[in-house]
């Protein structure tokens, strides 16, 4: 089975103009190279090519377009005689090649993109590992919100910005009783009047067979689960995508390569014992500069360290009765500080003795 990688390559789109036109609109953008795809009509040509909005033009009828101005790219297509040929990366491919410093060709299109053999065989190790679990201790839930994208706009618009839509976040089904909130983790009042904040704690689970992809990010340190199967074991279980591994089978792999922890699943057989983390849990720690592990699955919880430094709140605790004082008290205290600066009081004796030397 080819990876995410091996299948990206550029797109050949072939496009016979119709009465209305080709059925595209072209844009350039701030602060990128090259001419994008802003919006294909429907039931047009552009959309029966199979050409998509957000894609890049790289070649038009077999000219290189990457690094030419809009109005060069726009003539080119106007003076087309017959079927026009475009070459297209999508913003997957682009990054792909991006990330190798690769140039795109042609012959990437019938070919594909030749990757590095590190970046294959890390590929390969990917889908290698997937281990299905069973959660034995309490956790809390938490939801997912993918990212949503899209272009619009008119014929041969160049350099517009784009604005992104900020996206709420959404509170977690009923469980136990209890509602806990995503991201921003809000207080919730029980009927005693008590003011609760929802536990992050890691969660040790057991594992016994397959059903999540691990792997690694160059971004961050660490071993992620990238995908867990629907309707699995893993799912039912409540392992989630972005849970990052502390401890397999009680040893921590904190700095370990992919590798490395791979081999250590594998070297339990069909069981496994996986502490882990979400990214919530993971912050929490990390805020409270302490390593999770299987002594906060119960019990009392660190303290997160405020500007750098724990004491602070016992200096801001002592300040805080100063408050109660009366405008005539704070006088007092003021004038008896400056008070305690002046020089200590000297007899007539040693002023006199002090000139004479003088």
């Amino acid at each position: 089975m080819p990876s995410k990688s091996q299948s990206l390559r550029p797109r050949l789109c072939t496009l016979d103009k119709a009465d209305t036109g080709y059925g595209f609109h072209l844009h350039g953008e701030k602060g990128k190279t090259g001419q994008f795809i802003r919006l294909v009509e429907p039931d047009s040509p552009a959309e029966t090519s199979g050409l998509r909005a957000g894609d890049r033009l790289v070649f038009v009828n077999g000219d290189d377009v990457e690094h030419e101005s809009h109005q060069q790219v726009v003539s080119r297509i106007r003076v087309t005689a017959g079927r026009l040929e475009l070459v297209v990366v999508d913003p997957d491919t682009e990054q792909l090649l991006k990330k190798h410093n690769m140039k795109c060709l042609k012959e990437y299109v019938t070919d594909g993109v030749p990757l590095p053999f590190d970046e294959e065989e890390e590929e390969e190790e990917e889908e290698e590992v997937v281990v299905v679990v069973v959660v034995e201790a309490k956790e809390v839930d938490g939801t997912v919100n993918g990212d949503e994208r899209h272009a619009k706009g008119g014929e041969e618009d160049e350099e517009e910005d784009r604005e992104a839509t900020p996206r709420e976040s959404t509170p977690v089904p009923e469980r136990n009783g209890e509602i806990h909130m995503h991201v921003e983790k809000k207080l919730s009042i029980n009927s005693e009047k008590e003011v609760m904040s929802p536990e992050l704690r890691p969660r040790l689970c057991r594992a016994s067979g397959y059903g999540f992809n691990l792997h690694s990010e160059r971004a961050r340190p660490g071993q992620y689960i990238r995908a867990v199967d629907e309707d699995s074991p893993a799912e039912r279980a409540g392992l989630l995508p972005k849970d990052r591994i502390i401890q397999v089978n009680g040893g921590s792999v904190e700095g370990k390569t992919h590798s490395d922890v791979v081999s250590a699943i594998k070297a339990g057989g069909n069981v496994a014992r996986l502490l882990v983390v979400d990214a919530d849990t993971d912050a929490f720690f990390k805020k409270c500069r302490v390593a999770p592990s299987t002594d906060y699955l119960t019990g009392p919880l660190p303290e997160p360290v405020l500007n750098g430094n724990m004491e602070e709140k016992g200096f801001v605790a002592d300040a805080i009765p100063a408050l109660n004082l009366s405008l005539q008290q704070v006088k007092e205290l003021a004038r008896q500080k400056r008070s305690n600066k002046k020089a200590p009081p000297m007899d007539w004796t040693k002023k006199n003795e002090l000139f004479s030397n003088l």
